[in-house]
């Protein structure tokens, strides 16, 4: 079995991150595939894993070839519970842990995720916007000419479509995306940002583009979320 484990959103202030009685499945494991190792542990500790943490086999996915990788799904058909886990939220989403999970399916490996918060889907619920058509981007192109042209794009997409547009940053570029969607969005486009979600910082703001440009947070490096949703066609409930 190969376990996809969501793991804490917020790593200043984490807090269990799976459903109380999915606890004995995320203790069974252990064999790890993760992200990066540093935030795994951590995750490890809040999960009080029965053994020490020390003595898990956690391997990150990126230094994972193609053989190695055949193993440890191999180790799980053979009766090893796998678990699978991103450095924030959910595996497989805004991660690349997909590829390991479509090599599960290929082998035959089930595959079982675990409930837990995507800061995706707790953005979306807390925005406002439209939660019945959504398209979720990942991260915009860094260069400026080129996310100019994406959120003018996208813009155009979600005032013919009503669909609420969703992307990610890495958190040093935070303000530098917020900036750009400020300055080229229309000011009647709704913008939401949710910083921090779950954490003791958590704030979800909504509110039209011309009213960010009067006031914008100082962002940092705290996870952020952007959405928004043009003004120019009415939502479809």
């Amino acid at each position: 079995m190969l376990y996809l484990i969501p793991s804490p959103l917020s790593q200043e202030t984490p807090t269990l991150s799976v459903l109380a009685e999915d606890l004995p499945k995320v203790q069974g494991c252990k064999i790890w595939i993760v992200e990066n190792a540093k935030p795994a542990r951590a995750a490890l500790q809040i999960f009080k894993m029965p053994v020490p943490v020390r003595d898990l086999e956690i391997y990150e996915l990126k230094q994972l070839d193609h053989a190695a990788r055949q193993q440890l799904i191999q180790r799980g058909l053979n009766g090893e519970p796998i678990g699978l886990m991103s450095d924030a939220g959910c595996p497989g989403v805004a991660d690349p842990g997909a590829e390991l999970i479509e090599l599960a399916h290929h082998h035959e490996c089930p595959v079982m995720p675990l409930v837990g918060p995507s800061a995706i889907l707790l953005g979306l619920m807390g925005s406002g916007l439209n939660g019945q058509n959504f398209h979720f981007h990942g991260y915009l192109p860094v260069d400026g000419a080129a996310r100019t042209q994406a959120i003018q794009q996208l813009e155009f997409l979600s005032e013919k479509n009503g669909t609420t547009q969703i992307a990610i940053e890495t958190p040093f570029r935070n303000q530098k995306l917020l900036d750009a969607l400020v300055d080229n969005l229309k000011p009647s486009t709704s913008l939401c940002v949710a910083t921090d979600l779950t954490g003791a910082g958590q704030r979800i703001t909504t509110k039209a583009v011309g009213q960010w440009r009067k006031t914008k947070p100082e962002l940092g490096k705290t996870p952020t979320v952007f959405l928004w949703l043009a003004q120019g066609k009415p939502q479809k409930n």
